[in-house]
């Protein structure tokens, strides 16, 4: 009874100091695997999870198999992925209390060790992110792996390895911490990992992103800092565990601590992508040690550490969440007058972006649109390239406007080349609309025309004067401009040394309506690597009174 009564407590106090998940929301990563994942046939998943072959796309079978099922089930609403999320940390807790157990723990320190997890704030966003079930999955696998492993019935194992691997690559190096339990039979689990380990080295080789593994000490000097101060989550949770390391020098805390490094092997040569929560996985392999040193410190005094040290997770956790839900509450606004827009008819299975909430990237509006359209192949396009002004050329396409101080979402028709504006400044996305050939994309506040580029502005009869602001650089040689409108040259300016000059062109006539602004470069350059023939950069371009 009173065993039964500690846990309902425990689970109690995980629901209400994790309360604030409900008001969370989909990342951009979520709504692009939702909407694939979901229309996708059931066969391409089955042949993810079997092939030996190291998927070059990051397809993770277990975890879309996930987001499937409960897309399916649970739509746009968010609050009811939250408890599966929950549900599953739980299990995985589950299975460390039991793992722990068998591998000699009493049942106290089985616990502590499993309480040290279960609310371990660094850890927060894999119960309160879909886009972790990835991890959480892993975990859950690689749980069942060393279960087995332990016992008569190990091959089945290889079984659960396999799908600990589908699940998210962190598994990798999980045969390390098998073979310092018993190496021997650990040897078909590194057979598994090589097969995938050589192949992910020759296709790291070939690829350069922030998913690129970078074996430099850089690396390392980034990576370890990061890690070791999530692992403790700040100093105060620093000095909660000193007094443990007079204890360190133990036998099983040695081959935990070695389990964990191996499994932060991946991590620690992966700068370009710093999560606290990728520890999930690697701090499992902590706990049995973790457990031995709790066994050796004082009941109350071990009591009072846990107190503590959630209290030090809690203060953790409001600091996370505050970021979180700024984050997800403006995210669920775009989506719901996303949805609203869809219901008026106001959108098209092409859409384009002008702004968008901070935490919601381009494959996270498509999934968005692709969700809320039914349209699999519904897209968003950034009005920066070249293929959304193919796409608007001849026709009216919805552009959607995001007004982050008022959380305002505006679907307004755009045609590529339509001169709605007497001025752009290049600082903005809105100033590719009027842009009509010879452009590239912005590179900061400014943006590159090639030696022949032509807009598009909005004229009325007050209007007396083009004014034009230049970005000339250092590199720039000796350049000439010459500015035609509606065909008939306006001006020439020259320009031989760097700044950002603004020449004001008086206009020959009056117009009403709109004007072509075409600019001619010469004599053009090519810089050192790049193949494109740049003219002159523009910060701003306008028709003023």
């Amino acid at each position: 009874m009173k065993r039964a009564l500690c846990i309902v407590a425990i689970l109690a106090l995980f629901l209400i100091t994790n309360r604030a998940a409900f008001e969370g929301y989909f990342s951009d990563d979520d709504l692009d695997n939702l909407s694939w994942a979901t229309v996708a046939g059931m066969d391409s998943f089955l042949k993810e999870l079997v092939t030996p072959v190291f998927s070059k796309t990051n397809t993770r079978p277990t975890g879309a198999l996930f987001y499937r099922a409960t897309g399916l089930a649970f739509g746009l609403n968010f609050e009811r992925y939250i408890p599966p999320l929950f549900a599953i940390h739980l299990f995985n807790c589950g299975l460390i209390f039991w793992l722990l157990k068998k591998k000699g723990a009493i049942e106290a320190d089985a616990a502590a060790a499993t309480i040290f997890f279960l609310f371990h704030a660094s850890l927060l966003e894999a119960w309160w992110k879909l886009m972790y079930i990835f991890d959480l999955l892993a975990a859950t696998f690689c749980l069942f792996t060393w279960l087995l492993f332990q016992g008569r019935y190990w091959p089945i194992a290889l079984l659960t390895f396999w799908l600990a691997y589908k699940s998210k690559e962190v598994a990798l190096f999980f045969p390390v911490v098998l073979a310092l339990d018993h190496w021997r039979r650990a040897i078909p689990f590194f057979l598994i990992s090589a097969n995938f380990g050589l192949q992910a080295m020759q296709v790291n080789a070939q690829r350069d992103t922030v998913y690129t593994l970078r074996f430099t000490p850089q690396s390392l000097l980034t990576t370890i800092p990061f890690y070791a101060k999530q692992a403790v989550m700040n100093k105060f949770g620093a000095l909660l565990l000193l007094p443990l390391t007079y204890l360190a020098a133990n036998r099983e805390f040695a081959k935990s601590l070695a389990g964990t490094l191996a499994l932060m092997v991946p991590l620690l040569f992966l700068p370009g992508r710093l999560f606290s929560v990728y520890l999930y996985v690697p701090l499992i392999a902590l706990l049995p040690g973790l457990a031995t040193l709790f066994a050796r410190i004082p009941r109350k005094l071990l009591a009072t550490g846990l107190l503590a040290f959630i209290g030090i997770s809690y203060v953790k956790l409001r600091e996370i969440r505050k970021i979180e839900l700024a984050a997800s509450h403006e995210t669920r606004a775009y989506i719901q007058q996303l949805t609203e827009a869809n219901q008026r008819h106001e959108l098209a299975s092409v859409a384009y972006f002008e702004n968008a909430p901070l935490g919601l990237r381009l494959h996270g509006m498509t999934g968005a649109l692709r969700l809320i359209t039914k349209d699999p192949a519904a897209r968003v396009l950034n009005p920066e390239k070249e293929e959304a002004r193919l796409e608007a050329t001849n026709r009216d396409l919805p552009t959607l406007s995001w007004f982050s101080p008022t959380k305002t979402l505006t679907a307004t028709p755009h045609r590529y080349g339509e001169a709605k504006l007497s001025a752009l400044d290049f600082s903005s996305p809105t100033s590719g609309w009027q842009l009509t050939s010879g452009w590239y994309d912005r590179e900061g506040n400014s943006r590159w025309a090639s030696k022949s580029a032509r807009l598009r502005l909005k004229a009325d009869p007050q209007h007396s004067t083009l004014s034009i602001r230049y970005n000339i650089g250092p590199a720039i040689p000796r350049l000439e401009v010459q500015v035609l409108v509606n065909g008939q040259l306006l001006g020439t300016s020259s320009f031989d040394h760097p700044g950002t000059p603004t020449i004001n062109f008086p206009l020959n006539h009056r117009y009403d309506g709109p004007v072509e602004i075409e600019l001619k470069s010469s004599p053009g350059f090519r810089p050192p690597g790049d193949d494109r023939e740049l003219g002159v950069a523009l910060l701003s371009i306008a028709l003023v009174r």
